[in-house]
């Protein structure tokens, strides 16, 4: 069956979405963690130690390097998206 795409849950760092367990972030007790994926959050702290500004710059770069998006494009999405999720409300 099928998850609805509506349901999938996003990252709430960077934005990817999580549909299998290996997506998710851990915790420090080692369990999976429900709002931030693998590449943001491991062992119960963020991998990237950076602030909003540089994390968009490193976005950018891997959309257009591994995902083969346009920059203009990617730091249109990433501009627009990463300031709306609860790890860079806080800031």
């Amino acid at each position: 069956m099928e998850q609805d795409p509506m349901q999938i849950p996003i990252c709430q760092s960077c934005g990817m979405p999580m549909e299998v367990a290996e997506d998710f972030g851990t915790d420090l007790d080692g369990r999976k963690n429900k709002e931030y994926c693998q590449y943001c959050w491991q062992n119960g702290e963020f991998t990237a130690k950076m602030e909003l500004p540089e994390f968009i710059e490193t976005q950018v770069k891997i959309a257009t390097e591994k995902l083969g998006m346009l920059e203009d494009e990617a730091r249109l999405v990433a501009e627009t998206t990463l300031p709306e999720l609860k790890r860079w409300q806080k800031q």
